[in-house]
């Protein structure tokens, strides 16, 4: 994770990229932009923010040979020699320029910027942030006179949230650096990460942490609920969760063996694990750590209700699975033709 408090902005430029598709064109700044502490501190927030919480860690990649990757190659040459900052910031205009040949892609400007004193697992680095502001929020301006205060209306940069983004931590440059990004505007799922700055994610603890868990969520609604219901698909989640809490390194072998009593249910479970890895071309580690920041956001991604057509609802506690097993049981009334939970307590809280 990065953290922007001791961020100081050494460089920044702004120009604006056109749709190549609609033959707009580029408008291209030739000086750098001059920024005052109070102006600083705003963009520290509106750069910053939408990068607190990522986990997801990329590098640049290319098919052939990672020197080819153009946003690669531009951050080499600025962390390099910062005197070549304006150059290679009008190379990243031209280079996202062409890759906006989609009549969804939006116009919009180009923020550059190179840090220092950002904070990168603990330590202070250098990195590089690219920026695009596509969307424009209107807003009152006012005009106080001799005698009056007019009223006109403008339009902006919002600084409530960043459009596309990336950070590039001067790290790990033989393995294509560290790079964070963010796309709040999904027109076009290739254009940011695929075409314009050609990353893969990296298979670190976040990541392995992720979609294990991301494996079991969806394993236990497409397996789970299909084959013993909404109780035993919460039930399975909740077992989870609990494996989970108490290990922070993670063996896969072992959660299995922890987790399903037989070896048909066993078996299942990894032949779906293995189709998950075909799916998404990868495999999992055999031992990972667990990462707690990710572990947290993705518990709260688990179902822990059981929603009935009665338009009733059974809320579930992640914190206390034992509770599942011990006080809700699950029937059929034969006189009403219906299914029923029935649950035991003794006192309303």
């Amino acid at each position: 994770m990065i953290d922007f408090t001791d961020a100081q902005i050494e460089q920044m430029i702004v120009h604006k990229v056109g749709n190549k598709h609609r033959e707009e064109s580029n408008v291209v700044s030739t000086e750098l932009t001059y920024v005052y502490d109070d102006l600083k501190k705003l963009l520290l927030k509106y750069f910053g923010k939408s990068f607190l919480n990522l986990t997801e860690t990329y590098h640049f990649v290319h098919d052939i040979e990672l020197k080819y990757n153009a946003i690669s190659g531009v951050s080499s040459g600025i962390f390099a020699d910062s005197g070549s900052f304006l150059i290679n910031s009008v190379n990243i205009l031209n280079h996202l320029f062409e890759q906006s040949n989609h009549p969804h892609i939006k116009s919009g400007e180009l923020f550059i910027c190179l840090f220092s004193d950002l904070t990168y697992q603990n330590d202070y680095v250098k990195a590089l942030g690219i920026f695009k502001s596509e969307s424009k929020d209107a807003f009152i301006k006012l005009k106080e006179e001799s005698n009056k205060i007019s009223v006109d209306k403008e339009a902006g940069i919002s600084i409530k949230k960043l459009d596309k983004g990336c950070i590039i931590i001067n790290t790990e440059h033989e393995d294509g650096y560290r790079v964070f990004s963010v796309d709040n505007n999904r027109y076009d799922t290739e254009y940011w990460k695929s075409n314009f700055l050609n990353i893969d994610l990296i298979h670190d603890d976040n990541f392995s942490t992720q979609t294990y868990l991301d494996l079991c969520k969806t394993f236990a609604s497409e397996v789970v609920a299909e084959n013993v219901g909404k109780k035993g698909q919460v039930d399975f989640l909740n077992e989870t969760v609990k494996y989970f809490e108490k290990n922070e390194v993670i063996d896969t072998e072992d959660f299995t063996d922890t987790l399903f009593g037989s070896e048909e249910t066993k078996n299942s479970f990894n032949e779906f694990k293995k189709q998950y890895e075909e799916a998404n071309n990868f495999e999992f580690s055999n031992n990972f750590e667990r990462s707690e920041t990710v572990y947290k956001k993705q518990k709260r991604k688990f179902k822990n209700f059981i929603q009935l057509d009665t338009n009733i609802q059974i809320k579930l506690d992640f914190n206390n699975p034992e509770s599942t097993e011990k006080f809700i049981e699950k029937g059929y009334d034969e006189e009403k033709e219906m299914h029923y939970y029935k649950v035991f307590f003794n006192t309303e809280i």
